[in-house]
C-alpha cells in the first residue's frame, strides 16, 4: 500500500529495450489512484483528528502527526511515480 504497486509501474517501464515501448498498464494504473485516494481519505482524517483536539498541527508530535505524515509521504511518491510513468509512455 506504501507505494508498491506505483514502483511496479516504473519497474515494468524500465525493463523494455531504449525506443521500444509496452503497452499502457491500465489496471496497475488505476490500482494507484485508488491506492492515492485512500491516503488522501486517511490524511484528511488525521488532520482532522488533531484539529478537532485543537492541537498546533506545526507542533504537535503524536501518533497521528507521524501517521498523518506517512500518508502524506505515501500520496507524494504515488503521484511522482504516475507522473514519471505518464512521462515515459508518452
Amino acid at each position: 500500500m506504501y507505494g508498491k504497486r506505483a514502483s511496479q509501474l516504473l519497474k515494468e517501464q524500465a525493463c523494455c529495450e531504449n525506443g521500444q515501448f509496452t503497452p499502457f498498464n491500465s489496471d496497475l494504473f488505476d490500482q494507484v489512484i485508488s491506492e492515492c485516494n485512500e491516503h488522501s481519505l486517511q490524511l484528511q482524517s488525521l488532520i482532522r483528528k488533531i484539529e478537532e483536539q485543537n492541537l498546533d498541527m506545526q507542533t504537535t508530535r503524536n501518533e497521528d502527526h507521524f501517521g498523518a505524515v506517512i500518508h502524506h509521504l505515501s500520496l507524494v511518491r504515488n503521484k511522482r511515480c504516475l507522473m514519471a510513468y505518464m512521462q515515459v509512455d508518452n
